[in-house]
């Protein structure tokens, strides 16, 4: 029960997140000083919580996930978006459940299950009617390397999750991030404001999300986590139709639920 409620808790940090991190772009932020900016905003606010009881193996992994998911994966996702728009970098990239999955099982961390595979047609399909469409564009190859990249990163956080705690993982990964990103950053052009936004994106992206969908992992596995948390793009935008006082497509209502269908279907056969 606290596994689901973790990893939802997850998927509202990152739609919260969503608009944060673009309003911080509109603003001058850079895509390297964004990442530097949130881990080490998320490396401060976690640091006293982590017990750094962790193996050289188990690092390793946190650091190889570290530089696929929201390193490399991040990154494909972004470029994905900035050419074939929103309908394509959804629709490939967030094959990652399915992806995940199967890197899960080739590492051995989890068997096949047909409840997951069911959830997780499930809720790309909710995906796909809230916010698909056809794939074109060079995005589709960007998509396609998110979709890889965040599914290895989900199943290597998956296996270390069983070695320390959510709260050294998450540091662990930012310790990695903030420096690596740092040395190409710089903040030329930036706002005071675009700035403020970066931060707060790494408060409840990154210390709040990233913390709350590792610990779900931990909790109730590779598969049912990535499910629930592909929640994430559909509730975003609801939230973003709310806040601006816009009405909420049917088609995102109808996805939503065939996406809370999937996620009930992989937890109950978890």
């Amino acid at each position: 029960m606290f596994g689901l409620l973790s990893a939802l808790v997850a998927a509202l940090a990152f739609s919260i997140n969503a608009p944060l991190a673009y309003a911080a772009s509109r603003r001058g932020v850079s895509s390297q000083a964004l990442v530097a900016v949130r881990n080490a905003v998320a490396l401060v606010a976690l640091l006293p919580l982590a017990d750094f009881k962790i193996g050289a193996a188990a690092v390793l992994l946190v650091a190889a996930s570290a530089l696929l998911g929201p390193g490399l994966g991040d990154y494909a996702y972004f470029k994905a978006l900035t050419h074939s728009g929103v309908a394509t970098a959804v629709t490939v990239s967030y094959t990652y459940i399915f992806t995940a999955q199967l890197f899960a099982t080739a590492l051995g961390l989890e068997g096949a299950r047909l409840g997951a595979a069911a959830g997780a047609l499930l809720a790309f399909a909710g995906i796909y009617i809230a916010l698909g469409g056809r794939p074109r564009g060079v995005g589709v190859f960007y998509g396609a390397l998110a979709s890889l990249s965040w599914g290895a990163a989900s199943a290597l956080l998956g296996v270390a999750s069983r070695e320390a705690s959510p709260y050294t993982i998450a540091v662990v990964r930012s310790a990695v991030l903030a420096p690596l990103f740092s040395l190409f950053t710089n903040f030329n052009g930036a706002q005071r404001l675009g700035i403020l936004y970066a931060i707060l994106s790494g408060v409840v992206g990154l210390a709040l999300g990233s913390t709350a969908f590792i610990y779900a992992m931990s909790q109730i596995g590779v598969a049912a986590t990535v499910i629930a948390t592909s929640l994430t793009p559909i509730l975003s935008q609801i939230l973003d139709r709310v806040v601006n006082k816009s009405e909420i497509s049917p088609k995102h209502i109808l996805g939503a639920a065939l996406v809370g269908l999937g996620i009930a279907i992989s937890v109950m056969n978890n």
